[in-house]
């Protein structure tokens, strides 16, 4: 460069400077009359490959939003199961920007990076934000339950277990006490009669699933109570009959059957009585106290499910586990949005060419569903036939 050129460079830098001064104000002026608010976030993720830096990309936009509206969201830092809460609502990220713009990608270290500038609706983030942690509250961290405890007061006896009991009743009262949502009790009651009964008393818990999914319920709670002789004592001269008690609870996804819990609640002493029968009293007992860690299991388990990884069930019908191992998994990693690389696709189960697989998926269950319609495998295509929940059923067309 010669001295010629000083004077040129020096008005060029300096409209630059002029101009980005100007470019600062406006926009500045512009939020300030909105409420939006502009900032500059980077994220990351774990990989090299486009999917990571999509991830890092996602990243970036939640921590903008984050950034923007950090004031407001730290507000609410004691709120009870506030962690959860925030990670849902900034999972949501992309619906407060209005506007943005990558700045640079890179890759250091087998870690995306991606910087973007962006422009945040902070006054609709603000009016939202009670809403939205309310609708979480009572619609993803609350979910619609169904509960079913058939109950056996003798299992070495000939008699039937039965429905409707005690247990149950009292684990229903405890579960509305504390604002969980269960179906109307007029319909569940009309189910039970009808179609689960039968179901319930033969352990049917597919079966149970897909009854409460059909009333839009979110999970089922199917228990099974029991009562077990435990011996005599002599007291006073008189008889006690030690009765060893047992709730076994099973936690289903109504939509899948997917097991949430498996446990087994015990009473906190065991159950004594004078009479040589184990009546009612025993199972109310029960339901007393273990309502509470069974309801605290529960939420624990639907919470996890909310927050970690978004796992969609995919079966695929009309498909060898050849064709799906060779032919559909290779293609189905490599579509963007499908997460946790050759791990993100996992082949669960193949029944009479039907293969249950699940996919770790970034975006909703629409967007998976289009990826797989789109799959483009020689000789196979795809057909939707059912998408509901977190689930998707489809038929693969062999071609020639």
């Amino acid at each position: 460069m010669n001295n010629k050129q000083l004077p040129v460079c020096r008005l060029f830098s300096a409209t630059i400077t002029i101009s980005f001064i100007c470019a600062f104000l406006i926009p500045n002026f512009a939020w300030g009359q909105t409420g939006d608010k502009y900032v500059v976030a980077v994220g990351r993720a774990a990989g090299s490959n486009l999917q990571a830096k999509d991830k890092a990309k996602q990243d970036a936009k939640r921590n903008a939003v984050e950034q923007a509206c950090g004031t407001l969201i730290n507000a609410q830092s004691e709120a009870v199961d506030f962690a959860l809460k925030k990670d849902r609502i900034l999972s949501n990220a992309v619906g407060y920007i209005t506007a943005y713009e990558i700045r640079r990608e890179w890759v250091d270290n087998e870690i995306a990076h991606c910087e973007i500038s962006a422009t945040v609706a902070f006054a609709r983030f603000k009016s939202d934000w009670a809403a939205m942690f309310a609708h979480i509250k009572e619609d993803k961290g609350n979910p619609r339950c169904v509960i079913v405890i058939t109950e056996d007061n003798d299992v070495d006896d000939l008699n039937r277990p039965k429905l409707n009991g005690i247990c149950q009743s009292k684990i229903e009262n405890y579960f509305l006490q504390h604002d969980v949502q269960l179906m109307d009790k007029g319909v569940v009651e009309d189910v039970r009669v009808r179609d689960t009964e039968l179901a319930a008393l033969n352990g049917d818990v597919n079966t149970l699933a897909a009854q409460a999914a059909a009333f839009s319920a979110d999970v089922l709670i199917y228990g099974r109570a029991e009562a077990k002789r435990g011996g005599t004592l002599n007291v006073g001269g008189h008889t006690v009959y030690r009765w060893d008690v047992t709730l076994n609870v099973r936690a289903v996804q109504a939509d899948s059957a997917q097991i949430l819990i498996s446990n087994t609640y015990r009473p906190q002493k065991p159950y004594k009585t004078t009479s040589a029968a184990c009546g009612d009293d025993a199972f109310s007992k029960l339901a007393d106290d273990v309502a509470e860690q069974m309801l605290k299991d529960i939420a624990k388990a639907w919470q996890k499910g909310l927050t970690s990884h978004q796992i969609f069930r995919v079966q695929f019908e009309n498909c060898s586990r050849s064709d799906f191992r060779k032919k559909i998994t290779p293609a189905l990693v490599a579509v963007r949005g499908v997460q946790q690389g050759d791990e993100g696709v996992k082949m669960r189960e193949v029944v009479n060419n039907v293969v249950t697989a699940e996919i770790y998926w970034s975006y909703d269950l629409d967007s998976l569903a289009d990826a797989i319609a789109d799959l483009e495998i020689e000789n196979l295509d795809f057909k939707i036939i059912e998408q509901s929940g977190n689930r998707i059923r489809c038929t693969v067309v062999q071609g020639n």
